[in-house]
């Protein structure tokens, strides 16, 4: 059985959802290792695994300092372990409140930027292009947070996209080839009932198998 690593949690994100939902998405088909800690992580032995899943954000604890938690040494073991054949699985709030200026940046090729305050009902929808099969994905409703992002359209894909009536058009998903290795992100994901859309289910599914 293939092996998954993942980091879950923050400060707006409890660690017991995103655990919930990886585990009963994931499960079957993968030996799923889940720390809340990023001091827990085995950054040196990254490459025992097969995908590694990053749903945390930079600020673990926005409400007391803007301190980011990892380093630079951190950051470049993601990159080294990617760029060897590794699969980077960036979901929800992973993409929140790490350096646009750092090596993951340039490894995801995209980061958060905003989102309404409200949570609106939101459109996903896929998105044809060359590189994700969307075969089996069809438009899905969830009420969740619209993330909008910066990406840099010119060296990943498009897959996935969000629309909601009061805020437009947000890119929900995109990926690529990095040197051996790939990257999949994704967007939604603010709540437990977001997971369980079987959709969603299909989407996490797709990111680590491909």
């Amino acid at each position: 059985m293939k092996k998954a690593l993942a980091l879950v949690g923050d400060f707006y994100h409890p660690a017991e959802y995103l655990t919930e939902s990886l585990e009963t998405i994931l499960r079957e088909r993968y030996s799923l290792i889940i720390k809340e800690n990023y001091q827990d992580i085995p950054w040196n032995e990254l490459e025992d695994y097969d995908v590694f899943i990053l749903a945390a954000s930079g600020k673990l604890r926005p409400e007391e300092t803007d301190e980011i938690w990892i380093s630079a040494g951190q950051e470049e073991l993601i990159e080294k372990y990617v760029s060897n054949g590794g699969k980077l699985l960036v979901l929800h709030c992973g993409l929140a409140d790490f350096s646009t200026e750092g090596v993951l940046r340039k490894v995801v090729k995209g980061h958060f930027l905003e989102h309404p305050e409200e949570h609106p009902e939101i459109t996903i929808k896929p998105v044809d292009n060359q590189l994700i099969s969307i075969e089996g994905i069809e438009e899905f409703e969830i009420v969740d947070e619209l993330y909008f992002v910066d990406v840099d359209l010119e060296d990943t894909t498009i897959f996935l996209e969000a629309a909601s009536e009061e805020y437009g058009t947000a890119i929900a998903g995109w990926a690529h080839r990095y040197g051996e290795g790939k990257v999949y992100c994704l967007t939604p994901g603010h709540t437990l009932r977001v997971f369980q859309q079987e959709m969603m289910k299909k989407l996490i599914l797709k990111g680590v198998e491909w």
